[in-house]
């Protein structure tokens, strides 16, 4: 595969895999707010996910960028999931990992997290985490920690998904980071910024296909996007989060626009992801660009997950310049 005359590699890592049809999905509703930090600990939920993606630069000057991802889902049985990715700005290589078990590490865990998964660690709370991933093309061991309050999305920290269900939902969105990254047998200290979500709920996530943007602008503004779909591609939820200084406001699907740009097909899955963007909140003063870092950002999460979506790093231009992340989910006919 070729991106801007570099050559990208694909890596895969795959540990402690069961079935994938196990992934399993139900529906229901929420019917309480979010409460900080009991709610950073695990729940009774049918789906829950932390996450964290982040900008790293080493003390040399080279550039990375990642994502960290722990599902637990919970029905008949509860399992976790585990997913990983690497980007080298440096040459474009793009390196994912993933692993799978039974059971839940963390269930006895108050006020926090500790998800234990052979030599990978994701834990913390009340926004100091730490994160250790080893794998055979790169390891990473950061510590972050968050810079400003919390930010509830749909005001109180509960948005509503339709016939798919209600999830809860909080971000830490500037999260300093500190640490460690290997590649190639070389070690640097690196330091940047990261942005956490929390997510849970009885939803069903394959009612839904969407576009999810979190970006953190250089004036100190921070910005979620999230556009869900049904299975016929209408929209469900578009919905805006804008957030400075520990002050966020909700934004209608009225009050801002996402219009698509360039688009990269996957040579593997085929699908067409939409990797550029223009973003216009007229009452905010904020009208930008987004671009792909590195176009080939598509993790396959078959043997895991059972799906595949695009995930990876974004530079922001225009009224505002910034960083940020981009996750795009799309149906597909193998899917």
């Amino acid at each position: 595969m070729m991106a801007c005359g570099v050559g990208i590699w694909l890596i895969h890592e795959v540990l402690y895999i069961k079935p994938a049809d196990n992934w399993y999905e139900a529906s229901g509703s929420a019917d309480r707010k979010v409460s900080l930090p009991k709610d950073d600990a695990t729940h009774q939920a049918s789906m829950e996910w932390w996450y964290y993606n982040g900008h790293l630069r080493t003390e040399s000057g080279k550039r990375y960028s990642f994502h960290h991802t722990v599902f637990l889902v919970s029905n008949l049985t509860t399992h976790m999931v585990s997913h990983v990715s690497l980007s080298d700005h440096q040459n474009g290589k793009h390196y994912t990992a993933q692993r799978r078990t039974g059971g839940n590490p963390s269930k006895n865990i108050k006020n926090g997290f500790d998800f234990k998964h052979g030599d990978w660690l994701m834990a913390g709370g009340n926004g100091n985490d730490r994160l250790e991933v080893n794998t055979e093309n790169f390891n990473f061991a950061l510590n972050l920690v968050s810079k400003q309050d919390p930010v509830y999305h749909g005001g109180d920290g509960i948005i509503s998904l339709g016939d798919a269900g209600d999830s809860y939902y909080y971000s830490r969105t500037r999260m300093a980071i500190s640490g460690t990254i290997t590649i190639g047998g070389e070690s640097e200290k690196v330091s940047g910024i990261s942005w956490f979500d929390h997510q849970w709920g009885d939803f069903s996530v394959g009612l839904l296909s969407w576009d999810w943007f979190s970006l953190q602008l250089n004036d100190g503004v921070d910005v979620m996007i999230y556009q869900l779909r049904d299975k016929s591609n209408k929209p469900l939820l578009y919905t805006a989060s804008i957030s400075k200084n520990g002050v966020t406001e909700t934004l209608l699907d009225d009050e801002f626009k996402t219009i698509p740009g360039e688009e990269w097909q996957s040579s593997q899955s085929n699908i067409v992801y939409p990797i550029e963007w223009a973003i216009d909140i007229p009452e905010k003063g904020i009208n930008i660009k987004i671009n792909s870092i590195n176009k080939e950002s598509e993790f396959d999460a078959m043997l895991t997950s059972y799906n595949v979506y695009w995930e990876g790093a974004v530079q922001v231009s225009g009224s505002h310049t910034g960083l940020g992340f981009m996750e795009l989910y799309y149906m597909n006919a193998e899917q």
